[in-house]
């Protein structure tokens, strides 16, 4: 009895090691799963669009495929080239000026060192045009990428059958109907992410030229890529916007912080609900919670996947709860 209590012991020993283990591997490896999760929402995300294409011109999977991801990445590589000249003259102008007041301002000036701030803010500029656009790295991250999600959507549910590789045979059944519904859920998601990134970036653009404030298309993009951050989005954009606002009087600053509230109020009421909501159908606190916990865990990549990632569990844990796993 005694022997027979000493190898369970010691086999319970033996599963804790080997879990602790592998725990550890997909922490070292977290970055490599981070880029396969973004390839997963970039296939899914193209999928019904490349379906369609393929089921009304006839062309072959492979050259439609093909002809779509050229147009994807190119479109973005040229909105890149065609903004960021213009972003990072008026970050330099907006530093400039940003220095120029603090040297103005007894009160700013003993908090802040002028040079040393500007310094500070150049060289973040610096460091983040060289990490995004210089690093070898990131470009090999970039291109692993669009392999990897090219090569899954080659194939017609080339997405499924790769992760059905890794599924137990006796679980592949729902393994698939499961892909298949969070792969429509990435797809509205990045539908419905791209639209209310347009429409909130191009009201703000619109209100701000009204206004005649400095960095209007600066601050317009920044408020557009911050809505992929759900409800702490809008707050970190809006803040720099009226602080600037300032510059041109009180009631000009107030006549941004409503319209930027008018703007999130109909993106909350109208564009949220009917895309957002449906698409990932999680709660605020949820969400709320599951960004805080990509933060942690993963930083920037951690945030832009949070939401997706809660939706895809969320998918999950409705068919525990239902009992619809086999």
């Amino acid at each position: 009895m005694q022997k027979q209590q000493i190898e369970i012991s010691t086999n319970i020993i033996l599963r804790v090691l080997v879990v602790v283990a592998a725990a550890g591997f997909l922490f070292v490896i977290r970055d490599v799963i981070a880029l396969f999760l973004i390839a997963i929402i970039i296939t899914a995300a193209l999928h019904p669009i490349i379906g369609k294409i393929v089921r009304v011109t006839k062309v072959p999977r492979t050259a439609t495929v093909s002809m779509v991801y050229l147009l994807f990445f190119a479109g973005i590589a040229g909105l890149a080239a065609f903004v960021i000249p213009t972003i990072s003259d008026e970050i330099d102008a907006f530093i400039g000026e940003l220095t120029a007041y603090i040297g103005q301002n007894a009160f700013l000036s003993s908090l802040f060192s002028v040079d040393e701030l500007a310094g500070r803010l150049t060289g973040s500029v610096e460091n983040l045009a060289s990490t995004t656009a210089g690093l070898f790295t990131g470009v090999v991250s970039s291109v692993a990428v669009v392999s990897m999600s090219f090569y899954m959507s080659i194939e017609e549910d080339g997405l499924k059958k790769s992760l059905l590789l890794i599924t137990p045979e006796q679980h592949q059944k729902y393994i698939s109907s499961l892909i298949e519904r969070i792969q429509e859920s990435f797809g509205r998601w990045m539908a419905g992410q791209l639209i209310t990134m347009i429409f909130v970036g191009l009201m703000y653009y619109a209100v701000l030229s009204f206004f005649d404030i400095r960095f209007a298309l600066l601050l317009a993009i920044l408020g557009g890529i911050l809505e992929i951050i759900p409800y702490f989005g809008p707050i970190m954009a809006g803040i720099p916007a009226i602080m600037i606002a300032f510059s041109a009087g009180p009631f000009v600053a107030g006549l941004v912080a409503v319209a930027y509230l008018t703007i999130n109020l109909i993106e909350n009421q109208i564009l949220i609900p009917k895309i957002m909501n449906r698409a990932i159908g999680l709660n605020p606190v949820l969400v709320i919670l599951a960004l805080l916990m990509g933060a942690q865990i993963a930083g920037v990549v951690g945030l832009l996947l949070a939401v997706p990632l809660a939706g895809a569990l969320g998918v999950f844990i409705k068919d525990v709860l239902e009992k619809k796993i086999a």
